[in-house]
């Protein structure tokens, strides 16, 4: 199934339940052709995220931005979800060949509804990325 079979079939959902506490999370290895993609797409070729030197490379943060954003865009609250508001905090690094998991809480279910998220590394619960953000439902 290609994204756009997967978009035309969201089309046809009923409208979901929300309650506040629920969670949705998932977790995912940041592999190298991640960040070096990613650097290409972004132009972000800042040294430290370089995956040519033999010092391990720090993952972009908005890379790990855009996987919280999948999260919210496909699981919680999910399709048609449009982030209009984010505060981003990046406690620690995270480096690239490390498995990540995000978790999304639901904490207020409103027309603006507001999400809590955090990105920890599944080895150590180093907590690489936390905030929140509110979302509005594009219908």
């Amino acid at each position: 199934m290609n994204i756009y079979q997967i978009i035309r079939r969201s089309s046809n959902l009923a409208a979901k339940k929300y309650y506040v506490g629920q969670e949705a999370s998932i977790t995912r290895k940041i592999r190298k052709e991640d960040v070096d993609n990613f650097a290409l797409l972004s132009g972000d070729s800042n040294p430290i995220h370089s995956t040519i030197t033999s010092q391990a490379a720090v993952v972009h943060g908005a890379l790990l931005n855009s996987i919280v954003s999948g999260v919210i865009g496909t699981r919680l609250p999910g399709f048609g979800a449009v982030v209009v508001q984010q505060t981003l905090h990046f406690p620690n690094k995270c480096y690239v060949d490390e498995t990540v998991k995000v978790t999304i809480k639901l904490v207020e279910n409103r027309k603006i509804m507001k999400v809590e998220f955090s990105c920890s590394v599944t080895d150590s619960d180093k907590v690489v990325l936390f905030g929140t953000a509110k979302l509005v439902m594009n219908k």
